[in-house]
């Protein structure tokens, strides 16, 4: 999922306040923190700034200095602008899965001007991959920059002097505001990642304890949306008793990842606390134990585990602190994390639509939002593929759509790809879905989901036997992932199918079990129950299925198959007779 930060006329306010952000010639200096350019000006200032890199005569008139931070400091000019961009460009693309951004950005304004060919020579890039991994990194560049600079004006990572500070006025007898009352909110999602405790272990499990540290944020920052501290900074905190609300002040963070590593002989146990950096409160704690084995195949396994989950829980959060703080005044980004919040609960018909109103809110405020995107095109896939939909063609061509702005939006976004997948798969495209997935595989190793992903696609192209290798490599990834209810079914569903009917019946009882709100997997549980010679449960099942998913029938599930794998089909024929002994309509 991908949370975006905020672009101009996202905000729900009226078109007058809309009108009152463009500058005016006759507009006075307003400093950056009291009225900040509007996002176009900005974005457009930002890369007349990189263009201009090397000439101090043209940085001096840029408006990003000429907007207000030359007003809060007679030191701030030119240099230290290249200096904190500079400063930015090596934090926001420090990770190596970013590398290549950063080299992009750098050969290509932070060096003395080479022509843009050279630049791809250089990275042994055509030049259209490389027109778009800097259009990719500029735009990433500038809405972090734009988000930091209007919303968290004091950032650990880049020099402090260069964020502007709002000075409110004082009108005549009035006392001065706290220094806490003038501090602006710190960004959405922004979390920092405390350095693991290493409990009772030797130094080798400290530098692994370490390691747990850096990838997670690693991780976590590669999420668009998710603002997380750097590795060095949070490091300065390693071994020391503070306050996690103090950290939170100091740092500029909504909340506070604290975690431990402990050595028991043959297991390690892992413990993990999110806290609001705010209240102190702890929102959301886990402990989990592994058995030891290759400390980096460990480190990563942990990692990816609690990566996706952190990322559902400071989504729950933010949402629930937008419902509390401003209900009235939602933007683009709140809505669409009202959207991811609604579809990580138990996923239903119900749940699905009322996500899917929350993406199309967000994208009439923002319409190349693509956390909001990608939720729209996912809300629409899953009424369609539990055979919910009344508008199958609409909703597909509409998932597309979405899906493919997003892609171009975010050609190398795993999650982006997940989500065609998905579509290519409502559209009886199999084998095409089943590329996208090993894909974004090759994106993003640790992602559960195309793991899952590929296992179904495998189903449907006749090959059910690799089906549980594959989800079982989701589950290792990520065991309490919100579609974890799917990823049973995938099995359970692929061994009914090849004729092991009582161990598909167990997993499809899993199925059940973690989420009984999902008409769909009722359904098939009943054909199962039927087929290994249980008819009375499998009426009992059928009368739920029937209630949660009224317009399901034999004729809708025939002729909306996915796949035309000769296999597939033949053993899905065998499978209708089993829905029918169950009681299930037939059309």
């Amino acid at each position: 999922m991908v949370i975006p930060a905020p672009s101009p006329g996202t905000n729900s306010t009226d078109a007058a306040a809309d009108e009152s952000e463009q500058p005016t010639s006759e507009a006075p200096d307003w400093p950056l923190g009291a009225r900040p350019l509007a996002y176009a000006d900005f974005s457009a200032a930002l890369k007349g700034a990189l263009r201009d890199f090397h000439s101090t005569d043209l940085l001096a008139r840029n408006p990003l200095l000429l907007g207000g931070i030359r007003d809060l400091s007679g030191s701030v000019g030119p240099m230290e602008l290249k200096a904190l961009l500079s400063e930015t460009v090596r934090t926001l693309f420090g990770n190596p899965r970013d590398e290549k951004l950063r080299r992009v950005i750098e050969l290509t304004y932070f060096q003395p001007a080479p022509k843009q060919e050279v630049v791809a020579d250089r990275l042994s890039l055509s030049f259209g991959t490389y027109r778009r991994h800097l259009t990719t990194a500029r735009d990433r560049l500038t809405r972090w920059l734009w988000e930091s600079w209007r919303d968290a004006p004091t950032q650990p990572e880049v020099p402090a002097a260069l964020w502007p500070t709002p000075k409110p006025e004082k009108s005549e007898g009035e006392s001065a505001a706290s220094p806490e009352a003038r501090e602006p909110a710190p960004p959405r999602l922004s979390v920092v990642i405390l350095p693991f405790l290493n409990i009772g272990g030797d130094a080798q499990d400290d530098h692994f304890a370490d390691g747990i540290t850096e990838t997670l944020t690693t991780d976590l920052s590669r999420c668009p949306g998710v603002f997380a501290i750097s590795r060095n900074t949070a490091f300065a905190y390693k071994g020391k008793l503070i306050d996690t609300r103090q950290i939170g002040r100091e740092l500029g963070v909504r909340y506070v990842l604290e975690g431990s590593v402990q050595d028991a002989g043959e297991r390690m146990r892992f413990n993990a606390q999110l806290v609001d950096a705010e209240s102190g409160a702890h929102l959301w704690a886990e402990r989990f134990d592994k058995e030891r084995g290759d400390l980096l195949d460990m480190q990563d396994e942990v990692t990816a585990r609690l990566a996706r989950t952190i990322l559902i829980e400071l989504i729950a959060a933010e949402s629930r602190r937008a419902a509390r703080e401003h209900p009235d005044r939602l933007d683009s980004v709140d809505h669409t994390l009202h959207g991811w919040a609604a579809w990580h609960r138990h996923l239903s018909l119900e749940v699905a639509r009322q996500a899917r109103r929350f993406f199309e809110a967000a994208l009439r405020l923002d319409e190349n939002n693509l956390g909001a995107l990608l939720g729209l095109a996912n809300a629409h896939m899953s009424e369609v593929n539990m055979y919910a939909s009344n508008d199958r063609a609409g909703q597909t061509r509409a998932a597309e759509a979405a899906a493919m702005k997003a892609l171009a939006l975010a050609p190398d976004n795993a999650d982006a790809r997940v989500t065609y997948g998905t579509v290519l798969f409502a559209m009886r495209a199999p084998e095409r879905a089943l590329r996208e997935f090993k894909f974004a595989v090759s994106l993003d190793g640790n992602l559960a989901m195309a793991h899952a992903y590929i296992g179904l696609m495998k189903f449907l192209l006749g090959r059910g036997r690799e089906t549980r290798a594959d989800v079982e490599e989701a589950m290792r990834l990520n065991p309490r992932d919100p579609l974890l209810f799917q990823w049973h079914f995938f099995i359970g569903l692929a061994d009914v199918y090849l004729g092991r009917v009582t161990r598909g019946i167990e997993s499809l009882r899993k199925t059940i079990e973690i989420n009984p709100n999902w008409g769909h997997s009722h359904f098939m549980l009943a054909g199962a129950l039927a087929l290994a010679g249980q008819p009375s449960e499998a009426a009992k099942v059928c009368a739920v299925a029937r209630r949660l998913a009224p317009h399901f029938s034999i004729a809708k599930f025939c002729a909306e198959a996915v796949s035309d794998n000769p296999l597939f089909l033949a053993q899905r024929e065998r499978f209708y007779e089993g829905l029918r002994l169950a009681g299930v309509p037939e059309g």
